[in-house]
């Protein structure tokens, strides 16, 4: 997607907008929420007399998500618990504090992550930001270490046998432990796939910047 002046931006999937212009090259429009609101931008067409807008999108209640960080417990609505951390150790950082705070609709595609977890999931760069601060650092995605945010498991590690791309936890594990959630609770939480976590929020709704909310505790 382009902007009318600026370079190209991604935006995420289900983003409300209104159509403004349209030619057999590119559909114009303005962005009506997220963190572009107010943007107008335009893209290109899928194909002759084809687009990749879509005329209406269902929206979903507000998701409520909930966050035991002794237990390492994870709750989407009434399902769970499953599987997710927040630590730090290294760099500063800290697990998140006790709270309720708004979850962002996702801003842009991060980009720390690393290509192999997309073995798990193809949405591993899509995070929904913790908290209404433009500029904050939080989010809820998945990963297997942690830098103050709430963090999905997508599986457990082994340090005997690291997954390919992961050779560095046995050793976060060794001198940061918090990082990547140890000690890890006596009976740990099963794992969900990031896929679920994102087919619940990505399309739910509690106002224009938000798709719910996101309650943490001890």
């Amino acid at each position: 997607m382009r902007p009318q002046f600026g370079p190209n931006i991604s935006i995420p999937y289900g983003l409300k907008l209104q159509l403004t212009d349209s030619n057999q090259e590119r559909e114009s429009f303005q962005i009506l929420e997220g963190a572009y609101k107010g943007t107008t931008a335009s893209v290109k067409r899928k194909g002759p007399n084809q687009s990749f807008l879509v005329d209406a999108m269902r929206r979903d209640p507000p998701g409520s998500v909930r966050f035991e960080l002794g237990k390492q417990a994870l709750y989407l609505g009434a399902r769970g618990p499953y599987n997710a951390f927040s630590g730090g150790g290294f760099g500063g950082f800290t697990p998140v504090s006790p709270g309720k705070y708004q979850l962002s609709i996702p801003p842009f595609p991060a980009r720390a992550t690393r290509t192999g977890y997309g073995r798990w999931t193809r949405y591993h760069r899509m995070w929904f930001r913790i908290g209404t601060d433009p500029h904050g650092s939080r989010f809820l995605h998945p990963g297997e270490i942690s830098e103050g945010c709430v963090t999905v498991r997508q599986f457990i590690s082994d340090p005997l046998r690291p997954q390919p791309g992961f050779e560095d936890l046995p050793r976060l594990g060794r001198d940061y432990p918090t990082a990547i959630g140890l000690p890890m609770p006596a009976r740990p939480a099963p794992i969900i796939g990031w896929d679920a976590v994102f087919d619940y929020l990505i399309l739910a709704r509690l106002n224009d910047q938000s798709v719910g909310t996101l309650v943490v505790s001890l």
